[in-house]
């Protein structure tokens, strides 16, 4: 099949939940389905030469988006990938484990991503509390509380079109309707959903091996959705590809991972079947295979190809690594590697959680004050501890001077010690300020 290439990147953050659930812990995609993008281009149906053949036949397939990282391509975490338990530095591939008497207990990693030379890349997620608004009252709607979990702005994802023969205005038009600034996700009438895609070259990525050979590894690139011969949705794996036998399956050393989802149609308003599918990152393990069915495999399996499911790579190199490896030498500190964040309201978030980190420093600096001198200063009064916060909130900058000054001009019983120890140790407006409001409760209770 012929491939166009489209890199997409994110304006705002972007919700994507995994299911169209509305209360509870709501699963977050991380990656991009293609069912969005047959979405955008569906939207002009109507307009299309010959829209059987672009929609149904499945001679165009809109793959799924996933992650880019440095101009690389990026690949869930393979379920085959395992490692000792509290040691995360070394990893094995489970399916390759001939001697499992050397190890204590084995851990599967299941979240993150990897490129193909095993760089280990984390995406994380932005959490905002939302409420409905009363446009009446012009205020919050009481009892309309909700929360939002998004990818952050900035990320840049890549996903292709493979076609068929199709007419050239059609591919035209499917190439229009894609390019621009589009809205995707949930929520896309609030502050979430702005992309903008464009046309790019295919990142560098891992390829599929067809040599045959005794034993067949295969990665689930995207979801995988199988049908047995009567139509009806199945795990079984012998219906990955024509001929297969269930001998030719080896369970023990296959890793899979499984899910139902209802999707939505937009088109409909309504929620169509529901769907069981083999989650990408899982490894299939198969033995002596003919070169058709490596050939039949390679193509694609199962159903809803036209979304982005059924994209297999056999036999990729990352699955081939007999002996222990380590995801690029990090270390447990820099295990996982952030995506850049250049959302405003990010920046905004982050800045306060340092200040509140600040404040919990000063009030630990204000106790220890306490607990050194609390006898030493047991005779200062209330409307002295007072004075000395309205001098810390007022805007003369030499605040220092004018506390001694006030502490030391005969009127008040301030002792040389309490001075000292009062102007040496609190250096800072903030300081002074808090002790002053904390010292009238100390004295208070005794």
């Amino acid at each position: 099949m012929k491939e166009l290439v489209f890199n997409v990147e994110f304006l705002s953050d972007i919700v994507l939940p995994a299911s169209s659930n509305t209360e509870g812990n709501i699963e977050q995609l991380d990656f991009i389905p293609g069912s969005n993008f047959l979405g955008m281009v569906a939207r002009e149906y109507a307009k299309f030469n010959d829209s059987f053949n672009v929609f149904h036949s499945g001679a165009v397939r809109f793959g799924d988006a996933t992650l880019l990282v440095d101009g690389e391509a990026t690949y869930k975490m393979p379920l085959s990938f395992f490692h000792e338990k509290l040691n995360k530095t070394q990893m094995v591939n489970h399916h390759l484990i001939k001697d499992f008497s050397k190890f204590k207990q084995l851990k599967q990693k299941r979240n993150g991503y990897i490129t193909q030379n095993l760089q280990e890349v984390a995406l994380e997620y932005n959490y905002a509390q939302k409420s409905a608004y009363n446009k009446e009252e012009r205020r919050s709607k009481e009892g309309s509380m909700y929360g939002y979990s998004s990818i952050p702005a900035g990320t840049l994802w890549q996903f292709s079109v493979k076609y068929d023969e199709i007419d050239d205005e059609d591919l035209e038009r499917l190439k229009m309707n894609l390019i621009g600034k589009k809205r995707l996700g949930k929520s896309k009438s609030s502050q979430y959903g702005q992309i903008i895609i464009r046309e790019a070259s295919k990142a560098e990525e891992a390829k599929s091996n067809l040599e045959q050979g005794t034993t067949t590894v295969l990665y689930a690139k995207s979801r995988i959705a199988l049908v047995d011969a009567e139509g009806n949705p199945t795990y079984d794996l012998k219906y990955l590809v024509d001929g297969l036998e269930e001998s030719n399956i080896v369970w023990e050393k296959s890793q899979i991972k499984t899910s139902t989802y209802t999707p939505y149609n937009g088109a409909m308003q309504t929620k169509t079947y529901s769907r069981v599918v083999i989650n990408s990152g899982s490894v299939i393990v198969l033995e002596n295979l003919s070169s058709e069915q490596l050939v039949g495999l390679e193509k694609g399996v199962g159903v809803y190809l036209n979304e982005g499911f059924g994209e297999l790579l056999v036999n990729p190199n990352f699955l081939a690594i007999e002996d222990e490896f380590s995801l690029n030498g990090l270390s447990a500190k820099e295990e996982l590697k952030p995506l850049p964040i250049t959302e405003d309201t990010v920046r905004f978030l982050m800045n306060r959680e340092d200040k509140k980190r600040e404040i919990l420093d000063l009030a630990t600096l204000v106790h220890d004050f306490i607990e050194k001198h609390e006898k030493l200063y047991r005779n200062i009064s209330n409307a002295q501890w007072g004075t000395i916060r309205s001098i810390c909130s007022g805007t003369s900058r030499n605040f220092r001077e004018a506390i001694r000054e006030y502490i030391s001009d005969g009127k008040v019983t301030w002792t040389t010690e309490q001075i000292e120890s009062l102007l040496e140790e609190g250096k800072s407006r903030a300081f002074i300020q808090l002790l002053s409001m904390q010292m009238p409760k100390v004295r208070g209770e005794k």
